[in-house]
């Protein structure tokens, strides 16, 4: 359509982005590449990687004349996908309007006006390849339907272990508690994620399945395998997919050449966070590059090897270190390497830490891409570089109350004033457009309580938040487990108290586990308790009076009872005596996750969510209510369920954010504040993986087991050499998310070690201080103590 040089000016111009030559040579040159030139491109944090992915794209568009429709762009989240699209749509509009109004552009003007830029095919690539799938499926066959991970786990605990007793079977307990490390809080839960990790490792890692059953002489892991392949039998009877195998799915399509028609229109693949990859992906993105390539097209993947995070779910970060070298020698592609180093958003100091952290220890340096170069400063508007500060008190009480007053000097007060050296410094909230939400406290996990129940800082410092005046809110919905949380309970056993009232349908099921009953009865407890406070509203019926037609089956406002009652319905209808669960935040996120529960039930339930009312077969509500039980509130009940906050779009503007540092990933703040030691008092061994690990760790050992049997091999670091480089990289992305102030908190004990009652001082070894592997404390440089 137009020449480099205009697109390069309306980029300039109109969007605000200098991509000039002379201005920014790697972005420049990652954009303004031809068509055919493939690219790995390694972008460190801040560095604009979402501007460069979006203008490379109008790029192809506008310039190379290729059709939306041929371009193929993955992310590694839903949101991650959503911010990618909304800017390709924006900033293609502000171009294509720009070329409009001129009227040299006469000649392309209906080109112009018939563009679609929502035909560019973006999304994670489970998104990605459930649609692909279904648009290009054999004529009669059903679509795939894919169930969410939570119900995978709800699955995999009725499936693999409950239908079979499994979960009693010491043999599995005691192999699954090897790979885990440790059988503290090892309950039916845990059995059941352990093995769904494995079975995802299966496929992730493109284990020979066979092989690794036939030849593993514990009997335990042989359990494993047969609960697995239940499973994934089960899952198939069903037509259901899991994410791992809509994924293996979508890879036997693409071998089998039953998408050929697709992938003859695909010119350019571009794959986001590619260091967080795992083999099966490789495969699929390798085939996707194979036919770009042959389109006279390009693969461009981007990435940073620092902040891969996810070994956990399968990522294996070498297949990003090494992917010249791999593409190479698997399809004779020569990528050109770009370094996109310079970060646009945080403070000179901020950037100078990072630079310090990646570098500080010598073993981490092979496990990075090679001759990878330091980030660059390179925010330009007007801030002041505030330095590092620290805030580190004796007990987990006064460092949440000091947090506490810091943060209310900071979004309510004139600002917390301190001195650095001979410079004076104020951090204050904008007055006008500050707000709670610039804030976000980074933990390890932002869990409120222990394994061992007692308050964690994320319950202390909310409850301090709530006592200053004006108090302030806290955005933390994975604080608590979800079957533990008051209003779930409540909406959970009112439901129970409608539908089997006197548990009488629920005394009669055999085998049902003992930690659902105890829940049962702590719910419906909740659920007596609250509907004797009354709720409003009390017109035209009170709450007692709903439950209690359920209880009786008496219909209101109606003749006769239905026959088919839907439970998402009585849901609805019960949540407007709890407004908390309509009008709070994090009281959505917490509805949502219960009512996702129910309705991901209808793809596999033999009711679809239903209860069942028949005169002629008065049989099927129990078994209705029976297999709610099992298909709904025994997940829930036993932490199969996890809450989910990606279901909010955006995070509220009224609350500081409490978040793991996972979370916070691909996220920034003005203002972050860094746990990194308020749970340790004492050098204990129980808390070494999270500071300085003596073992690998359960990821590592799982990698480890199966990494024999699979393509890639044994891995060639140590298993303690991964787990130190997994934390090291964790820490590398709390301490780049800050736009302006980074703030590490702990205990006294952290920084300057502590004393044992013979006198003896004992230092607490810690990753994230400063600690490299060898035991030498390099120490964080230029800490500000507060």
């Amino acid at each position: 359509m137009i020449e480099w040089e205009e697109f390069e000016q309306i980029v300039v111009n109109k969007l605000g982005r200098d991509i000039r030559e002379n201005k920014n040579l790697e972005q420049n040159k990652a954009i303004s590449a031809p068509i055919d030139q493939s690219q790995f491109i390694v972008a460190g944090p801040g560095s604009g990687k979402t501007t460069v992915m979006v203008l490379k794209i109008l790029k192809f568009i506008f310039v190379d004349d290729i059709h939306p429709s041929s371009i193929l762009a993955t992310t590694f989240t839903r949101k991650a996908a959503a911010e990618l699209r909304s800017r390709i749509l924006s900033w293609g509009d502000q171009i294509r309007q720009h070329l409009i109004e001129d009227p040299f552009n006469a000649s392309i003007f209906l080109d112009l006006k018939t563009l679609d830029f929502n035909q560019i095919i973006t999304g994670t690539l489970d998104s990605i390849s459930e649609d692909i799938l279904r648009n290009h499926r054999d004529p009669g066959a059903a679509p795939p339907v894919v169930v969410e991970n939570f119900v995978a786990n709800a699955l995999m605990m009725r499936v693999g272990l409950f239908s079979q007793e499994r979960h009693h079977e010491e043999d599995l307990r005691e192999y699954l508690i090897n790979l885990r490390g440790g059988k503290f809080g090892f309950n039916t839960n845990e059995m059941s994620k352990s093995l769904l990790e494995i079975k995802d490792r299966f496929y992730h890692d493109q284990v020979d399945f066979d092989a690794f059953r036939d030849q593993n002489d514990h009997p335990g892991c042989k359990l494993a395998c047969d609960a697995i392949a239940d499973y994934i039998n089960d899952l198939k009877d069903k037509l259901l997919y899991d994410f791992a195998m809509l994924e293996q799915e979508f890879l036997n399509k693409l071998q089998d050449g039953k998408l050929d028609k697709f992938l003859k229109e695909i010119k350019l693949v571009l794959v986001d966070e590619y260091q967080d990859t795992n083999l099966l992906q490789e495969k699929i993105y390798f085939r996707l590059a194979k036919a770009a390539i042959e389109n006279e097209g390009s693969v461009i993947v981007v990435g940073d090897d620092d902040q891969s995070l996810y070994r956990f779910r399968g990522a294996t970060v070498d297949l990003f270190t090494n992917f010249k070298e791999r593409i190479q020698n698997g399809l004779n592609i020569d990528p050109t390497l770009i370094n996109l180093s310079k970060n646009y958003r945080s403070t000179e100091c901020v950037v100078g830490l990072c630079n310090d952290f990646a570098s500080l220890d010598a073993k981490f340096q092979p496990a990075r891409v090679k001759d990878k170069p330091p980030i660059i400063p390179a925010r330009s508007d007007d801030f002041t570089d505030f330095p590092i500060l620290g805030m580190f008190r004796r007990d987990i009480h006064t460092l949440a109350d000091d947090l506490a007053k810091f943060l209310h000097q900071v979004i309510y007060e004139d600002g917390f004033e301190f001195k650095a050296g001979e410079k004076s410094f104020k951090i204050q909230a904008d007055p006008k457009e500050g707000s709670p939400t610039d804030i976000s406290l980074l933990l390890s996990s932002p869990r409120e309580m222990s394994m061992g129940s007692k308050p964690r800082l994320p319950l202390l410092l909310r409850q301090k938040l709530q006592e200053v005046n004006p108090g302030i809110q806290v955005f933390n919905p994975r604080g608590q487990s979800l079957e533990r949380i008051p209003l779930v309970g409540v909406l959970c056993g009112l439901i129970l108290e409608c539908i089997d009232p006197d548990k009488l349908v629920q005394e009669n099921i055999e085998k049902l586990p003992g930690s659902a009953k105890r829940r049962f009865d702590k719910w419906r407890q909740s659920a007596q308790e609250y509907i004797e406070e009354n709720p409003e509203p009390n017109d035209p019926v009170t709450l007692k009076q709903f439950t209690d037609a359920w209880k009786t089956r008496t219909p209101l406002g109606r003749k006769n009872w239905k026959r088919d009652v839907a439970l998402m319905d009585l849901v609805y209808k019960l949540v407007t005596w709890v407004p908390l669960l309509q009008d709070d935040v994090e009281g959505l996120v917490y509805l949502e996750a219960v009512t996702r529960t129910i309705a991901q039930t209808g793809f596999f339930s033999s009711f679809g969510s239903q209860i069942v009312f028949d005169e002629k077969y008065p049989d099927l509500e129990e078994v209705s209510i029976r297999e709610a039980y099992w298909n709904i509130f025994v997940p829930i009940a036993t932490g199969a369920i996890d809450v989910d906050e990606d279901l909010l779009d955006t995070l509220p503007d009224d609350r500081v954010n409490f978040m793991s540092i996972h979370q916070a990933k691909g996220l920034e703040f003005p203002l972050v504040i860094v746990d990194v030691g308020s749970d340790f008092k004492t050098n204990h061994h129980s808390q070494t993986f999270k500071r300085f690990p003596e073992d690998g760790g359960k990821s590592c050992t799982l990698e480890d087991e199966l990494r024999t049997y699979c393509p890639l091999g044994c891995p060639d670091r140590e298993s303690r050499d991964r787990a130190f480089d997994d934390l090291i990289r964790q820490y590398f992305v709390a301490y780049s998310r800050p736009q302006d102030v980074l703030l590490l908190i702990g205990l006294n004990s952290v920084i300057n070690g502590y004393k044992t009652r013979d006198g003896t001082n004992h230092s607490i070894p810690n990753v994230a201080t400063g600690w490299d592997r060898d035991m030498n404390h390099r120490g964080l440089k230029d800490l500000t103590l507060i």
